[in-house]
């Protein structure tokens, strides 16, 4: 081994050695072309990770963009379900997209109390966690954020246990008579990991957290 370094390493017995301002220019080369390539390797990696492709919902109704590694389809009252075949989980990171008719007079904080008693009986061990203002394309909506038990493997006979399920309803008006209902969801113990995923699809539709309310004390001319 040692005598294989010092043949590669010692000078060439035909070749003259680089000149020491020589050398410096090869070391200068050898170091830009390295940093070229490190940042069109990030660059090639971000797009990867950016990448995404737009769905139509249908008329009247947004577009959506959905990850390009995520496979896409429609089922019997949906508009669209998304899954990420990548995840570690049995339980897929999934969007899952719908509409709710309002009645007169209903806004999104009323469709929520209706999504969410829906959600009580449908989901085992349902508990919301918390609800946000947002505005979706400068419409007043909600984002809820709740967890649930779920049992992926059972309908196909596998035993593994059960999976805590963290997940967020967004929900807007699309007019005054239909209220768009996005659903994310994701094993709980890999929502960090899917927040760049969730990201594309929620900023797709422009969704803005609303800044919280100030409240404006107002006292008597004297009062301290």
């Amino acid at each position: 081994m040692t005598a294989w370094l010092s043949a590669l390493t010692k000078p060439s017995v035909t070749n003259e050695p680089p000149a020491k301002g020589d050398q410096t220019r090869i070391d200068v080369a050898v170091l830009v072309t390295l940093l070229i390539a490190l940042f069109l390797g990030f660059g090639i990696r971000d797009t990867a990770s950016n990448a995404s492709h737009s769905v139509e919902l249908g008329d009247g109704l947004p577009t959506i963009k959905v990850p390009d590694t995520w496979i896409t389809g429609k089922s019997e009252g949906a508009l669209l379900e998304a899954s990420d075949p990548g995840s570690p989980s049995a339980f897929k990171a999934q969007v899952v997209v719908i509409t709710r008719p309002l009645a007169a007079g209903e806004d999104a904080v009323a469709a929520r109390a209706a999504v969410g008693v829906q959600h009580t009986q449908n989901l085992e061990k349902y508990r919301e966690l918390k609800s946000v203002p947002v505005t979706v394309d400068g419409k007043s909506g909600i984002l809820v954020t709740y967890s649930y038990v779920a049992d992926p493997t059972r309908e196909q006979g596998a035993v593994a246990p059960p999976v805590v399920v963290k997940a967020q309803d967004l929900i807007y008006p699309a007019s005054d008579t239909q209220a768009v209902i996005v659903t994310v969801a994701t094993d709980a113990s890999t929502w960090d990991e899917e927040q760049h995923s969730i990201g594309i699809i929620q900023n797709s539709l422009g969704m803005k957290m609303q800044p919280p309310a100030t409240a404006t004390v107002v006292t008597q001319e004297g009062e301290k």
